[in-house]
């Protein structure tokens, strides 16, 4: 049977079937999997129909109405429970006391059959150990989230929003604060995406392998053969300004149209009783709600492209399932600050001047840095001097010996650390500016790591340990003596053994 429209928690006995829409879902989702069943199937079709006609009968109603009739969940007091499978039978619980998040997610196709899929985290790291509810109707879905995170209970008698029914479950909740929202002013920082930037210039290499493969480049094709005869009319600077240019142009277009579908109507809101929501997404929505209890620090990201834009990411570092709830997307440094400051309350952490790690860890960082940029240009020689490439390539080596040099003075910069009198500041070396800002209670443990190079230089990796975010943050080349000290003045009771009086 299916749940009925008011959410009511099951006994023992009581199953549920999900929507019966799901049978239109599912194939959806098994898409990508099924594809190379389709082509064989197109294939066989041509030598053999009737064996189609017999596969495409059993597979059909394989994929789309045995996985809803084998189905079922349900929600009591104490736990909620999937059993799914035909053949091998499997069962997904969550008990209620180890819910840590609730994701409410609609694709397109949801989103046209007004349903929603539901995962319960459970603070597992795998993935299989969330209980996933494939198909609910959005009114389900919002129900079992309200109950499950216990929001609804919190909202006592106040009134509803204009328009909305006391009863609707969908309703917006008048008692949740609403900490940050989408502005139209923030996509000015889109454009500025390395990940746009590489996609671009990934699909551009792809796009000539398949043009060489093809040989356009040795035979030409039509329009295609006057393009590649311009092109090597053309001095190679041209042409590379050119390539740059357009994988700039195209790499800003595509971080754009991902920044809209990601974070389209960005909300962060805060409940009563402590749960955090985000919710974001233009064609596939996607609504995250987690205990703010769970939260152990903060991850602050500068991107390189956006820093003279003055643009931030705002991540939380958490325990749970959920270990790097976004609270705040590409965004002004200010409103990141401004909202650090509401949920995690370490705008001061962010912003506090770091201690350097000293002369060697700058020294390493500028040697690893020119050795990039020197074996680049070392394989440009080499295919200089066999005339695989003419020489005015060596100017492209040139150019990456300066530019990786210049990366690692900008990663030299940005390393750092420094404790407070609540948490462990931790600024990695990285192009990106980053502070990693960890909670004095949530580190359960220290590690170091000393490479032959760090050895020669007399400095080590001091590692943070915590059951929240990466569960680990590096201090990179400490010299021996801070980094006993860092471990002593943070956990005491536990390297005081290990340190020699």
């Amino acid at each position: 049977m299916t749940r009925p429209d008011r959410f009511v928690v099951d006994g023992p006995d009581d199953w549920h079937r999900l929507s019966p829409w799901m049978m239109a879902v599912k194939p959806v989702e098994l898409l990508p999997s099924l594809v190379p069943v389709v082509i064989a199937l197109v294939f066989a079709g041509s030598g053999a129909p009737l064996f189609t006609l017999i596969a495409t009968a059993v597979i059909v109603p394989f994929v789309t109405v045995v996985p809803w009739l084998t189905t079922r969940y349900q929600v009591t007091d104490e736990h909620v429970r999937v059993r799914s499978g035909l053949l091998t039978r499997r069962v997904a619980t969550a008990r209620r006391d180890r819910i840590r998040s609730v994701d409410l997610t609609a694709s397109p196709v949801h989103r046209v059959l007004k349903l929603q899929k539901v995962t319960i985290g459970t603070g597992g790291d795998d993935e299989s150990s969330a209980v996933v509810l494939t198909a609910l109707t959005a009114d389900e879905a919002r129900a079992l989230h309200d109950n499950l995170m216990a929001t609804r209970a919190h909202r006592g008698s106040s009134a509803p929003a204009d328009g909305a029914r006391p009863d609707d479950p969908t309703a917006p909740e008048p008692d949740a604060e609403v900490l940050a929202r989408f502005q139209s002013s923030w996509l000015r920082y889109a454009p500025f995406s390395v990940a746009g930037l590489a996609l671009a210039a990934g699909a551009a290499g792809l796009a000539a392998q398949i043009a060489n493969d093809a040989g356009v480049f040795a035979e030409g094709i039509g329009i295609a053969r006057d393009a590649v005869d311009a092109v090597r009319e053309t001095a190679i600077g041209f042409v590379i300004l050119g390539a740059c240019l357009a994988v700039i142009i195209v790499g800003g277009v595509l971080s754009v149209l991902g920044y809209v579908l990601s974070y389209w109507n960005f909300r962060l809101l805060r409940h009563p009783d402590g749960t955090l929501r985000t919710e974001r997404g233009l064609l596939t929505t996607n609504a995250t709600s987690f205990d703010e209890r769970r939260i152990r620090g903060s991850h602050l990201t500068e991107p390189i492209l956006m820093r003279p834009l003055k643009g931030a990411r705002l991540q939380a570092i958490a325990t749970g399932s959920t270990k790097h709830p976004l609270l705040l997307p590409p965004a002004p440094i200010d409103e990141a600050m401004r909202v650090a400051g509401l949920v995690t309350h370490e705008r001061t952490e962010l912003t506090t001047p770091l201690v350097e790690h000293g002369t060697t860890a700058r020294l390493r960082r500028l040697n690893r840095g020119f050795l990039s940029g020197a074996a680049a240009l070392a394989a440009i020689g080499v295919a200089v001097v066999t005339r695989a490439i003419p020489a005015p390539w060596l100017a492209v080596g040139l150019v990456a010996v300066v530019g990786s040099t210049a990366l690692g003075m900008v990663r030299a910069r940005h390393l750092g650390h420094r404790l407070t009198a609540r948490s462990v500041v931790i600024a990695p070396p990285s192009v990106a500016r980053q502070r990693v800002v960890v909670d004095r209670d949530g580190v359960i443990g220290w590690a170091s790591r000393t490479s032959l190079f760090q050895r020669r230089a007399g400095v080590t990796t001091l590692i943070l340990a915590t059951a929240a975010g990466a569960e680990h943050y590096a201090l990179v080349d400490l010299d021996e003596e801070t980094a006993a000290g860092v471990a002593h003045d943070v956990s005491p009771d536990w390297i005081r053994p290990f340190l020699m009086s």
